[in-house]
């Protein structure tokens, strides 16, 4: 008995070692290696300025994606060499949707050297997640090494940039529906080098950054089916007969983010989306539509157009940067914001695993007396 004991003990401690343990990470065999056109594709080992690496090209090798894991809580190390953007991709449920810290080694020293965003069916949303609290200075340089440190816990994110103490970005992640995944190394617009790749689960310890949201952002709405995005242009009347006589509306409510990311609701984003609300007014008022954007923007009030942005409107997005009056009536008021996101800006799109989509499209909007 006294045998079983220790032994059942013992196991019970070398499991514990086990978990916690360091593990290697992208090791070739251990993951699958794809092309910008979501092709599978030969793993490149490359020895650079002396390390053993990982090279992703951002086109032959777009990205590193790790097999049948299911990672919530970890701690990475690498070491990282990268032309323009190089990134982890964690609790990734597929290539199209994870979580995602990147490093612009470029802009070392500047405010946007690091940035963190959310994945939501392939789209790249950096111009809502920026600076002061997403994006955060590192003191990196273009295809030079440096060391890495990427530790999340629940919903709490740091970041350690070449062995520092105090995280360089330490920031509450935004809601997703994956709680745990693989991994993925991603590589854009030019090459990276990941070497010395590890990682460390860690314990649930129930680590929750408190989120405070005390700014009135409208984060609720019923949004429409996604339309062709030449309808707008060409069709629009028709296209408001169609949305007003339409029954395939879907609430949303993203209490946790203050920007409406509608590329979150659609498979495929590459179109024309609806985004209506219903204001109550207690009587005859103007008020204040603070707002912002990406792509194109189109606002109606009580079916008359208030704001018309026709051009493609391509850069950060950050509250406030336009405001209109609304004329409120007493009783019932429907704001209508037709939206189409950042595609046409890159022609047809932009080309992310072999399709073309929108990768930045939504907006962000509050009210003031």
């Amino acid at each position: 008995m006294k045998f079983k004991k220790i032994t059942s003990g013992f196991l019970a401690f070398v499991c514990a070692i086990s978990i916690y343990s360091q593990n290697t990470l992208f090791e070739q065999g251990t993951c699958t290696i794809l092309s910008e056109d979501n092709k599978p594709t030969a793993y490149a080992d490359t020895m650079y300025k002396g390390k053993s690496s990982l090279k992703l090209d951002g086109k032959k090798q777009s990205i590193a994606l790790t097999k049948n894991m299911n990672i919530k809580n970890f701690r990475v190390e690498m070491d990282i060499a990268g032309e323009v953007m190089s990134g982890l991709g964690f609790r990734v449920a597929n290539k199209h949707n994870y979580q995602f810290i990147y490093f612009r080694p470029q802009m070392g020293g500047k405010r946007d050297a690091i940035q963190y965003i959310p994945i939501y069916n392939g789209a790249l949303s950096w111009v809502f997640y920026n600076y002061p609290t997403y994006e955060t200075k590192a003191d990196i340089h273009a295809l030079e090494w440096f060391h890495a440190t990427i530790e999340v816990r629940g919903n709490n994110l740091k970041v350690f940039v070449n062995n520092s103490t105090e995280p360089q970005m330490d920031v509450t992640l935004l809601d997703t529906e994956i709680s745990g995944g693989n991994f993925l190394l991603r590589s854009m617009f030019g090459t990276s080098y990941f070497a010395n790749i590890s990682y460390k689960a860690l314990s649930d310890d129930g680590s929750v950054t408190s989120v405070s949201k005390k700014t009135p952002f409208l984060r609720a709405w019923d949004i429409s089916q996604q339309f062709p995005r030449d309808t707008v242009s060409n069709y629009f009347d028709q296209l408001i007969e169609k949305v007003n006589t339409s029954t395939k509306w879907r609430t949303i409510h993203t209490p946790n983010d203050d920007y409406v990311n509608i590329s979150r609701y659609f498979e495929h984003p590459d179109g024309v989306v609806f985004a209506k609300k219903q204001l109550k007014s207690k009587a005859d008022k103007k008020r204040l539509l603070y707002f912002d954007f990406v792509g194109k923007l189109r606002i109606l009030l009580n079916g008359e157009e208030v704001f018309n942005y026709k051009k493609i409107k391509f850069e950060r997005v950050f509250d406030g940067m336009f405001r209109i009056n609304l004329d409120l009536k007493k009783g019932e008021n429907e704001l209508l914001f037709i939206t189409e996101g950042d595609a046409a800006y890159f022609g047809k799109g932009f080309k992310y695993m072999g399709r073309l989509q929108h990768t930045n499209w939504g907006f962000i909007a509050r009210m003031k007396d």
